[in-house]
């Protein structure tokens, strides 16, 4: 029970205590009161009716004093009334045996009132005339203490809710800083920091609040200093301090991880071979100024890409990986960068040859050193050939699809539930099974497609808002049929910049409510990237747990890392497979676990193949993992 309850059950108890007590007196005095006027009343009675009587008696007038004692008897509340005529040898009575009118029977039958009796003998002299007994009725006395004993229980009611009313309302005032401090004890807990708490007046409360809105703010500064630890250590080994991108190893462990994921695409090489004439000629200074120019537009150009890596590789050459495979595109793109390069030149006529283009389609089986060498060949024909010449080294591959066939094969494939799906297992190192990641692939009477191959195509015909919902709504089938399994289920960033979707998510989820726990959704770490703002309120009132997949992928997020609030991460693989390589730094990647910890989210390394790799994970701060040690299974 709560503290606010312990003192409004207590305050109500004691009040409750005294109202018995002062009604308990009040009645007791009341009744006391009331007999007592009864045996008074019956006593005058007795007297003042003995002298009217006295006259008649003396002249054997019975008639006289039978009227006198009527006219006494109905004036006043009496049980009986007895005039014994001893001269006579008769009696005189009248009595009156009703009920009280007005109170219930059970207040009656308590036996509080017994009615006061008094006899006299009424003489004249020494002649003893007759004998007069009087009987108070009790009727009067039950109909008083019933009548004041009701008002005054009524008013204690009426006191005592309006009492608790006001308790409630004063309990509230006084322990609004207790309620505060649990909400912001609840919020530290979870790794979260917020407003520090109003101080209140109260002295001993006053103490409490202040040291708690110092501890919240040395822990904020402790995770701010954290992350932009990480973000040092990670700047350091991936970052190029002139152009403001990623350096070569950046784009390699990018590469890396675009391969092992299936994401088609290509890789772009620009070289931009002024930049030689440029140092020689304006200095150093002036070559910086170019590089930071060219970084900026090119870092325009990647925002058309919902996934892009974008580095500075050597002196004058840049790199671009972007989810664009067809020839065609790919060649307008190179020319639009050569002409934004060009536009940067204040002289082109002296610079014959400013920029060159070469270009490597991602195709299966490749690994690193393959597209990178590719990429290079490519760059060194474009340098052969006149200024600016984009060159694009690429195989025909068999069943390739083309652009439209693509957005056919997935209308179809979304219309007529063409989707196949498997899951892998997510374990922490005790082996415990944490969740499973739902994996799909399209399977038609010819072939299968993995999601690497077709989600590019979703992401630019506009598709993913359907199929993530449509998949989502399978899961939910699937988590509804296996009360055990814990599933989650990959959004496309397209989907992620839709307000509409997050409204059809919601609509869903209420009709499975029942499965909504087990449910989780990972979204891709370039959804923040882009818009990290937007996507904030429909995560906070989002009725599943979620996660950020790919994460490392991109700069500035991790300071940020605090208002998103995921309950896990999944590192990038271009991080994580590199454990095993000689001279491998791991600040970076134990300095980002440390800072998940203090949010409060769990850390999973991903594309895990040995067993080697595990043990070095396990000392990085990582708390699960997922991987080829446990390959996927279909979905039945």
């Amino acid at each position: 029970m709560t503290l606010y309850r312990q003192l409004l059950v207590t305050m109500l108890l004691l009040f409750a205590i005294l109202f018995i007590t002062a009604y308990s007196v009040q009645f007791s005095s009341t009744r006391s009161y009331l007999a007592q006027q009864q045996e008074t009343t019956v006593v005058n009675t007795v007297t003042a009716l003995g002298l009217a009587l006295t006259p008649y008696l003396e002249t054997s007038d019975t008639l006289g004093a039978e009227s006198v004692i009527n006219a006494v008897f109905d004036g006043g509340f009496y049980r009986k009334v007895q005039l014994d005529l001893l001269a006579a040898n008769a009696q005189i009575t009248r009595e009156h045996l009703a009920a009280p009118q007005g109170v219930p029977d059970w207040f009656i039958n308590l036996g509080l009132f017994h009615g006061a009796r008094h006899e006299a003998v009424l003489t004249s002299g020494w002649l003893q005339l007759g004998k007069l007994s009087v009987e108070g009725h009790p009727g009067q006395a039950y109909y008083q203490l019933w009548q004041g004993m009701s008002q005054l229980a009524t008013w204690f009611v009426v006191c005592f809710f309006l009492v608790w009313g006001l308790l409630i309302l004063a309990l509230r005032y006084l322990l609004k800083p207790l309620h505060d401090i649990e909400e912001q004890a609840r919020e530290i807990a979870l790794h979260h920091f917020g407003k520090p708490i109003a101080v209140p007046g109260t002295r001993e409360l006053k103490e409490v609040v202040l040291a708690i809105n110092n501890m919240a703010g040395k822990l904020e500064a402790q995770f701010k200093e954290q992350t932009e630890e990480a973000e040092r250590l990670r700047h350091r080994a991936f970052w190029d301090p002139t152009s403001g991108l990623g350096n070569r190893a950046y784009f390699v462990s990018q590469s890396q991880s675009w391969i092992s994921d299936g994401t088609g695409g290509a890789v772009i090489l620009v070289s931009v071979d002024m930049l030689e004439r440029l140092d020689q000629e304006e200095g150093f200074a002036a070559r910086d100024q170019m590089i930071k120019a060219i970084a900026t537009h090119l870092r325009q150009l990647c925002q058309r890409f919902n996934e892009c890596a974008l580095s500075r590789l050597s002196a004058r050459e840049f790199a671009l990986l972007v989810p664009e495979s067809d020839v065609e595109r790919l060649s307008l793109l190179g020319e639009e960068i050569n002409r934004l390069i060009a536009e940067l030149v204040v002289d082109p006529a002296h610079n014959r040859s400013i920029s060159v283009v070469g270009m490597a389609v991602i195709q299966s089986g490749d690994d690193t050193s393959q597209l990178l060498t590719r990429a290079d060949n490519a760059l060194n024909k474009a340098r052969m050939n006149e200024a600016g010449a984009v060159i694009i080294e690429h195989r025909q591959q068999e069943h390739q699809l083309g652009r439209m066939a693509w957005k056919k094969l997935i209308e179809t494939a979304l219309t007529e539930d063409l989707f196949e799906l498997s899951s892998q297992a997510v374990f922490d190192f005790n082996g415990t099974l944490q969740h499973e990641e739902l994996y799909i692939a399209i399977r038609t009477d010819n072939a299968s497609y993995g999601a690497g191959s077709f989600l590019p195509m979703v992401e630019q015909f506009k598709l993913g808002e359907r199929l993530d919902l449509h998949i989502i709504e399978r899961a939910l089938v699937h988590l509804a049929m296996r009360p055990e399994l814990r599933l989650a289920v990959n959004l496309t960033q397209y989907s992620c910049r839709q307000a509409g979707f997050w409204h059809q998510l919601d609509q869903l989820l209420v009709q499975h409510s029942e499965v909504c726990s087990r449910l989780l959704l990972e979204l891709p770490e370039s959804a923040f990237a882009w818009d990290k703002n937007a996507l904030l309120a429909p995560l906070g009132a989002l009725r599943v747990s979620w996660g950020v997949d790919h994460f490392g992928r991109h700069f500035d997020l991790l300071t940020h890392f605090g208002d998103l609030r995921p309950h896990y991460v999944k590192l990038d693989h271009g991080f994580t497979s590199q454990v095993m390589e000689e001279n491998y730094d791991d600040a970076f990647l134990a300095a980002v676990c440390r800072t998940a910890h203090s949010m409060g989210a769990l850390t999973i390394a991903t594309r895990v193949e040995t067993e080697q790799q595990l043990e070095v994970l396990k000392e990085l701060y990582v708390d699960a993992y997922q991987g080829f040690v446990s390959p996927p299974h279909k979905l039945v």
